[in-house]
């Protein structure tokens, strides 16, 4: 464990975000669009998944020193995300 006296790797990567392959591409673009550079990782060991929906799921992440800023567009993307969730009528993904 590190002393708070050692100094913190700003570049080094924390994950921000874990989900679709769509909203992790979504939301790249977003960090992306407030300059924050940010990594994708997919975990999945298919070669091939014919349902991409249904993926393992995606991680973002992004460096140290943008971690404060990212942590707000992530809440954000995530709160709007469960918004839109809750406002789709029933019926509308079937």
């Amino acid at each position: 464990m590190k002393s708070d006296s050692e100094p913190v790797d700003e570049f080094a990567p924390y994950e921000v975000f874990d989900g679709t392959p769509w909203e992790a591409g979504l939301l790249k673009s977003i960090l992306d669009d407030n300059e924050i550079e940010s990594l994708i990782r997919d975990n999945s060991r298919m070669a091939y998944n014919v349902y991409p929906s249904a993926a393992s799921s995606i991680k973002v992440f992004v460096a140290f020193r943008d971690l404060e800023k990212a942590s707000k567009i992530v809440a954000e993307f995530r709160d709007n995300m469960a918004s839109e969730a809750a406002a789709e009528p029933e019926g509308e993904n079937a």
